[in-house]
């Protein structure tokens, strides 16, 4: 049975024939260079990774700010290839670099002693189960908070684009979050569970409670697209979406609508 994610669902709601290339042919394109910005978010998350798991582990022992920039530095150097490149224009490696330390060093002012949650996990997995299908994802961080007693599901983002409040609030992923915990901790099923997303770089964090009604209506819709999906799966028919979105397209170079909009066949 195939196994649903947040991720898997949305490529199709871009483009079904992107889906199709990536899912379901499998096909691995060429990319020609990683972006930056991507690897910075990644050194980035490995350091809060690092930090949050020794503080599950060792909870009275706190973390220095140079033992977390130190980390993310060895991330760099470490994980470093020669096609991650730079595009925007006027920036360099340095620049994104010191932003990511910038990035750590505000969120470790903000948040020591990190004494505010009781870490429960960090990257772990959520399966869920609805109608029969099957859903996946990873969690950054889930937590205890020591005032509220509530369950938090943290997620931490590198974006250079803050997103309106509302827009989050409407997000799927933040429904499956929620589904997906209240399955993995049932013996605190009379916690409220509030997801916080994190924006690093502009060290705001938004915090979302999603009430039974709302994630039933997810349930609903997801279903429905799950079904679409499968549908679309049996007929095989997989159309192409047509938008300033293909320039960026990792399949623009094999997709026969865009390659003709392009004058290219």
């Amino acid at each position: 049975m195939t196994v649903y994610s947040h991720s898997r669902l949305a490529a199709y709601e871009k483009c079904p024939l992107s889906y199709k290339y990536k899912y379901i042919d499998k096909i691995k394109p060429e990319i020609p260079f990683i972006g930056i910005e991507v690897y910075m978010g990644t050194c980035v998350h490995s350091a809060l990774e690092h930090l949050y798991r020794q503080q599950k582990k060792a909870p009275s022992e706190k973390m220095m700010l140079i033992e977390l920039l130190d980390k993310y530095e060895t991330e760099w150097k470490e994980n470093w290839k020669p096609e991650i490149k730079v595009v925007k224009e006027g920036m360099a490696i340095e620049d994104y670099f010191a932003r990511g330390k910038k990035i750590l060093t505000d969120y470790y002012q903000k948040h020591h002693p990190f004494d505010q949650e009781e870490t429960l996990s960090v990257e772990e997995r959520i399966d869920i189960n609805i109608d029969g299908f099957k859903l996946m994802g990873f969690v950054d961080r889930v937590a205890l908070n020591i005032a509220t007693g509530n369950l938090e599901v943290h997620d931490y983002k590198t974006s250079g684009t803050l997103p309106e409040k509302k827009y989050l609030q409407n997000d799927r992923q933040l429904a499956l979050y929620q589904i997906g915990i209240r399955k993995k901790y049932p013996k605190m099923d009379d916690r409220v569970i509030e997801v916080v997303y994190h924006y690093l770089n502009f060290k705001e964090e938004f915090r979302f409670q999603k009430t039974e009604t709302e994630i039933e209506a997810v349930k609903k819709d997801v279903v429905n697209l799950i079904q679409t999906i499968e549908l679309a799966a049996w007929e095989n028919k997989f159309d192409a979406c047509l938008g300033k979105l293909c320039y960026w397209c990792e399949f623009s170079s094999i997709c026969p609508a865009f390659q003709k909009a392009e004058g290219k066949v």
